[in-house]
């Protein structure tokens, strides 16, 4: 996203998190979609109980990486942190998939409870990501917040750019 020089922190960050937040209501719709329509796999008790985890989840994972993020740009204990946060989120749904094809679960209940489970991620990390910033952005120092503003990607779903990969690989 190009950004303008004379664009204050505040503008920046309102729109990075407009792209953020289309992203996750777009990304929730879609595996609430999945849900309806797999709605007559679902186990009711079940799909709460995973929905209110996957909620909680979502919404400590954020907060974590809320906190990381005002850390400096180059710092590769933040880098590496965030990519263990996601191929550990993906270890853990695929030992719960392979788990529950052990106990003999249908893979269409699977698959609901795994839309269920995303839907409740998803609304937990936007959920959070919203609160964390309203809290906590007016009282970062001027450095936290440009830190910050440099760590947040415009989209959750294409979270580098070539400029940033590259730029790893010079350092």
């Amino acid at each position: 996203m190009i950004q303008s020089v004379n664009s204050s922190p505040e503008e920046i960050l309102r729109r990075k998190r407009k792209r953020r937040q289309a992203e996750y209501i777009g990304l929730t719709a879609f595996q609430m979609s999945f849900v309806y329509m797999f709605r007559y796999f679902l186990h009711l008790e079940t799909a709460i109980i995973i929905a209110a985890a996957a909620l909680s989840l979502g919404w400590l994972l954020v907060v974590l990486r809320e906190k990381r993020r005002i850390l400096s740009v180059g710092n590769r204990t933040r880098i590496l942190t965030d990519a263990v946060e996601s191929l550990l989120i993906m270890f853990l749904i695929a030992i719960s998939i392979i788990i529950c094809l052990k106990l003999g679960i249908e893979l269409l209940v699977i698959q609901a409870h795994l839309c269920v489970f995303l839907s409740g991620y998803f609304c937990g990390s936007i959920l959070s990501e919203t609160h964390w910033v309203t809290n906590n952005f007016g009282y970062l120092s001027p450095n936290e917040r440009r830190n910050y503003l440099l760590n947040l990607n415009s989209s959750i779903i294409f979270p580098y750019n070539s400029e940033f990969l590259r730029s790893l690989l010079r350092e």
